[in-house]
């Protein structure tokens, strides 16, 4: 006697099959952010873009308002400098340290960033491309910054260092960048840099507490403030010295007038008629 098969069953392991597939794509919806960009300024000297992103580990502090002095203080600031590869053990003695912005790529990007951080929301970031000029020696910058709780300013550059006549040769012998802050105690440990986003292993990433900087600042002009005070009392021993000294010799020439008046009338006295 021949068993027929279930008719269920087919259906069964499609139900299953369909199970598995619903449940992979939520996990992909949850996972994938749609990447939305919004254009802040677009120019020959490059760009400024806000960008949604699941790259975050914590949500950004955005909108932001950063004043055009203190983003273009960061700047400045930051530095790199390359650890040594094979060409750098050839021809470089010591590793320096460059900046990373010329003075005409801070000027641009200066404004727009600032504008950009005012319009940002918690789950976008700021990328930028600043074009370099072969006339000045500039390469090209191109990165994400983003600001978060609560006074961290974080940079990320996409594949620093090198120039575009570079071939990919001598990339493979160099090292990665290392990035840098002209006040040490406003610079984050690098392993708390990885906190804030991912970063892949061709970009490099600095975080800056920027409250440590309106400190110094505020240290700064306190000290300038308290200036004038010691100059004053030291000052015035000075002026006052030579009055001192005037006063004395007025008062020995008296003592030495009375002293020649007091001896002419003793002398008087014993020459007079006897």
């Amino acid at each position: 006697m021949r068993i027929q098969p279930s008719p269920t069953r087919p259906y069964g392991f499609l139900e299953i099959c369909g199970a598995i597939a619903t449940f992979f794509l939520f996990a992909v919806q949850c996972t994938w952010t749609p990447e939305v960009k919004t254009p802040i300024h677009q120019s020959e000297k490059g760009n400024v873009t806000l960008q949604t992103s699941g790259e975050f580990k914590i949500a950004p502090q955005h909108p932001q308002v950063l004043s055009e002095s203190l983003i273009k203080q960061i700047l400045q600031g930051i530095s790199q400098i390359q650890e040594r590869g094979i060409l750098q053990e050839l021809f470089i003695s010591d590793p320096k340290l460059s900046p990373v912005f010329s003075p005409s790529q801070i000027e641009f990007l200066t404004p727009h960033l600032a504008e950009a951080f005012s319009k940002a929301t918690s789950e976008e970031l700021i990328t930028f491309r600043s074009l370099g000029n072969d006339e000045e020696g500039v390469t090209q910058v191109t990165g994400t910054v983003a600001v978060f709780s609560p006074t961290i300013f974080f940079l990320m550059l996409q594949s620093p260092g090198h120039s575009s006549k570079m071939g990919s040769s001598s990339r493979n012998l160099q090292k990665h960048t290392t990035l840098m802050f002209s006040q040490n105690d406003a610079m984050l440990q690098p392993k708390d840099v990885h906190r804030f986003m991912k970063i892949s292993g061709k970009d490099v990433g600095i975080a800056i507490d920027y409250v440590v900087l309106n400190q110094k600042a505020g240290s700064q002009d306190t000290v300038i403030e308290r200036r004038p005070g010691p100059s004053i009392t030291t000052s015035q021993p000075e002026k006052t010295s030579p009055e001192m000294n005037t006063l004395q010799e007025q008062l020995q020439d008296l003592q030495k007038q009375v002293e020649e008046q007091a001896e002419e009338i003793q002398r008087l006295q014993q020459t007079g008629p006897q």
